[in-house]
């Protein structure tokens, strides 16, 4: 009888990995070659006159921020350097303890002011606002508030932002010189689209001035060169192919651009859950859907942010559950989308995908693979069935990370060179030793902690970049 529910769990485990790694291949393949189509199509593309400002919509970037002292500077300097003709900068300070607002006033010279907030969407009330005006015609505003959280802040954003678009970026995020450029052209090209997420790429070895990539460092840390390969899979492959049948149902918090009036309909982001982007974006999908109105999420590969990623095994622990436990939250609130026919191939695959995928996947990185090298040992399994499963395990993901890595070298030739390419092959072989279970077992604590922990910010160690890279 054991031998029989060992054979069941053992066999279920096999056909996951399986199909697990025929919709990878098959994701990678499509987002391979949408990829060279786009790069084929850019050499005839006539990019409309970031000149002519009647072309572009003014866009709101909002900063939310909660003791960021040591990289607010920095990302609203590589926000002033946007290749772009109008938008504003609104830096939302969520009661932090040091001296985020401090430094912004002073570095900025901004000025107290009194203005109205028509508040549209839920969220504290603000203590003081300050205004100025940098580069001669950026228009910088800082909104000290009552602590309220991430999403809490956001609102607070939409509710002071002059403009129709607005994008979300972490406070630990710098963007290249064109990157709001093309985070705004699927908006420019398609009047249906409703949110554009971007694409996210780790700072931790980047050398950037005025909004350019100066020089790629090999990275010393070992869980930033993994955590660099995982973001290259993600997104390069994934959501390149999600965005064939509008089935992206994740834009990172990081960086991300929304049409402000859909956002207003579906209530703001939800200040009750630690993953309000995912919840934004679902919210967003199920309104449109049940109430039949056209609408379009994309991702663009070509709007580039860099973001630090954890370096210590203690954030790295606290960003994956804290990740987990949002994915968790949204999947479990929008569970009425779930094989329902009427949200199209978002209900009946790309919900399915991250319940199965996702949210459970962690369960095979941890379990999986310790179960049936067990069974072996126990003689409940013979030595064709484990390299098999081994093979299908781990080769799966070396083969997709190393097409990740060749893919981006491909697309981006300025960010990483022949020997660090070389470096990441290596280290998408070791990933599946260890990493990967690791990060599984992280994920897999926010299936018992996400009641406890649904309203933390998601913080880490951060580092001034200017600092890092100045030797």
């Amino acid at each position: 009888m054991l031998k029989l529910i060992v054979d069941g769990i053992n066999t279920f485990f096999f056909y996951y990995v399986f199909i697990y790694a025929v919709i990878f291949f098959i994701s990678t393949i499509s987002s391979v070659l949408e990829i060279n189509e786009d790069k084929k199509k850019r050499k005839y593309f006539n990019k409309l006159s970031i000149e002519n400002d009647e072309n572009y919509v003014p866009v709101s970037i909002l900063v939310p921020a909660y003791n960021e002292e040591a990289t607010i500077v920095d990302c609203i300097k590589s926000l002033a350097s946007q290749n772009y003709p109008n938008y504003e900068i609104i830096v939302i300070d969520d009661g932090s303890s040091d001296n985020t607002s401090s430094i912004v006033v002073d570095t900025f010279n901004l000025k107290k002011v009194v203005r109205p907030i028509r508040r549209v969407v839920e969220c504290k009330k603000e203590k003081n606002i300050y205004e100025g005006i940098i580069n001669n015609k950026i228009k910088l505003t800082l909104v000290k508030k009552e602590n309220g959280g991430k999403a809490d802040s956001l609102n607070m954003g939409i509710n002071i932002s002059s403009y129709p678009l607005f994008i979300s970026l972490d406070a630990d995020s710098i963007l290249q010189k064109d990157s709001l450029a093309n985070i705004v052209m699927p908006y420019m090209e398609d009047d249906t689209t409703i949110a554009v997420g971007g694409n996210i790429k780790v700072a931790n070895s980047v050398i950037l001035d005025d909004g350019n990539v100066v020089k790629m460092l090999t990275p010393k840390n070992v869980f930033a060169i993994f955590q660099t390969i995982e973001y290259f899979r993600v997104f390069l492959t994934t959501r390149v192919w999600f965005n064939k049948f509008n089935g992206n149902l994740i834009i990172s918090g990081a960086f991300g651009l929304f049409k402000k009036s859909a956002v207003i309909n579906v209530g703001g982001y939800d200040t009750k859950t630690i993953g309000e982007d995912m919840d934004l974006v679902v919210k967003l999908h199920s309104f449109h859907r049940k109430n039949e109105l056209k609408y379009s999420i994309k991702y663009s590969h070509r709007a580039i942010c860099w973001s630090q990623v954890p370096e210590k095994y203690k954030d790295l622990k606290g960003q994956r559950r804290r990740w987990h436990i949002g994915l968790i939250t949204s999947l479990y609130m929008h569970r009425y989308i779930l094989l329902n026919p009427k949200y199209g191939l978002v209900g009946v695959f790309s919900f399915l995908y991250f319940v199965i995928f996702e949210m459970l996947s962690c369960i095979v990185d941890v379990f999986g693979l310790f179960i049936i090298v067990l069974s072996y040992f126990l003689g409940f399994l013979n030595i064709d069935f484990l390299i098999t499963f081994l093979f299908m395990y781990m080769v799966y993901s070396i083969v997709i990370s190393i097409v990740s890595i060749i893919l981006e070298s491909y697309t981006f030739k300025n960010t990483i060179n022949f020997k660090i390419i070389v470096m990441y092959i290596i280290f998408s072989i070791l990933e599946s030793f260890g990493y990967r279970q690791i990060c599984g077992w992280f994920r897999l604590s926010g299936f018992w902690g996400y009641k406890k922990r649904k309203s933390e910010w998601s913080k880490i160690t951060r580092k001034n970049q200017n600092k890092v890279f100045s030797k």
